[in-house]
């Protein structure tokens, strides 16, 4: 008989005693087939009702132990410490204080950690499913195939499964490339500016610069709440994802989609008929120039040569690409053959009316001004 990894469940907390109630609380509603033991991380600080919460907490479903930190480590350290946890386990289940599970989390993670402990291209596992592109804040929506998860290129910090051997790997990695860095032209440049006390612009920069993967669930089993603290300042719905409900026992895990780490799906080079190593996708044109492809698929209007036109129809819009719906929106350029280009228009404007049927001028001038006032009052520094 093949034993089961060990897996814990590990809960970040600093000092809110709210955020930390209804996280357990949701941890005590969940599903279980198994006992499982629960970790408390607490940063120290001066509001004892983080601790005394979680020492008075309940868990009917395994061990609990509850670890208040002697010294203030901040958000960074905190996180990265909790790895140390594998040391003792195959996996763990890591949840900072302001995230909340699905009922059948933890099916989903444990059948994950037995699916791709071993798997080198793994990073590790995400809980969560990004419902728009966090890079841009445009709508994300990824290309549904018979699976119950996908893959992609990039770490994410609202509710997420480490393995033991991914974990060291990426720790290895990290111990040689823990100095803050700056613009990198095949890093996203919004994470790039995330502030050195973000611990997750490192895990993202490790899977792009290592080609590993997130495994991600079509449907989340976790999501944020933007609950007000260090890094927030205002409460905001825009990073909650819609959950599982109720008990799901099974998960299909033989992902075909991948994306690579700007959102980009990686499975359209085989419908472009271009060579695969020589193309970038760059629909939401997050990517940095100079490109050094020869071709270049973009919404863009740029001065080379158009070899074929898509147009913008179909949800989500790699589609177009996959249908070979033609049209104008969509362009792939052959690099190598300059071409004048007189066409103008507003890409940015085009993907308004895409993603949100935005038609009128009067309705695209509300929407910069709810944008603005969204960045004002919800900044959100990644950690």
């Amino acid at each position: 008989m093949i034993e089961k990894s060990s897996i814990a469940i590990c809960v970040i907390a600093y000092n809110r005693p709210l955020s930390l109630k209804r996280n357990l609380e949701a941890l005590s509603k969940a599903y279980y087939n198994e006992n499982v033991t629960l970790i408390i991380s607490i940063d120290k600080s001066e509001n004892r009702l983080v601790a005394q919460y979680a020492e008075n907490f309940d868990w009917l479903h395994g061990e609990k132990k509850v670890i208040v930190r002697a010294e203030r480590m901040g958000l960074r350290q905190h996180v990265l410490s909790c790895g140390h946890f594998l040391k003792e386990y195959d996996a763990l289940i890591v949840l900072e204080d302001d995230v909340t599970v699905a009922p059948s989390f933890y099916y989903y993670a444990r059948q994950c950690v037995e699916r791709y402990k071993d798997d080198e291209k793994i990073a590790g596992i995400s809980l969560y499913n990004h419902p728009y592109n966090f890079l841009n804040g445009l709508p994300f929506t990824p290309l549904h195939a018979d699976s119950d998860v996908y893959m992609m290129k990039t770490a994410q910090s609202w509710g997420q499964v480490w393995m033991s051997k991914q974990w060291r790997d990426f720790e290895e990695w990290y111990n040689n490339n823990s100095a803050d860095f700056g613009v990198e032209e095949h890093l996203p440049k919004y994470v790039c500016k995330w502030p050195s006390t973000s611990w997750l612009k490192y895990h993202i920069r490790y899977c792009i610069e290592n080609n590993k993967y997130f495994i991600y669930p079509y449907v989340s089993l976790s999501t944020n709440n933007s609950d007000l603290g260090t890094n927030v300042k205002n409460i905001s719905t825009v990073e909650q994802a819609p959950m599982q409900y109720g008990l799901k026992k099974r998960f299909n895990l033989n992902p075909i989609i991948s994306y690579d780490g700007f959102f980009e799906n990686e499975h359209l080079e085989g419908f472009l008929n271009v060579p695969s190593n020589d193309i970038c996708i760059d629909l939401y044109g997050e990517k940095q120039k100079p490109f050094k492809k020869r071709f270049y698929l973009s919404m863009e209007e740029l001065p080379y040569k158009k070899i074929r036109s898509y147009a913008l129809e179909l949800k989500p819009w790699e589609m177009n690409i996959i249908d070979n719906r033609e049209g104008s929106d969509i362009f792939l350029y052959d690099m190598n053959i300059p071409c004048v280009n007189k066409e103008k228009r507003n890409t940015f404007v085009l993907k308004l009316q895409y993603f949100y049927n935005i038609r009128r001028t009067k309705d695209i001038y509300n929407f910069f001004i709810n944008r603005l006032k969204s960045k004002m009052f919800n900044k959100v520094l990644k950690s």
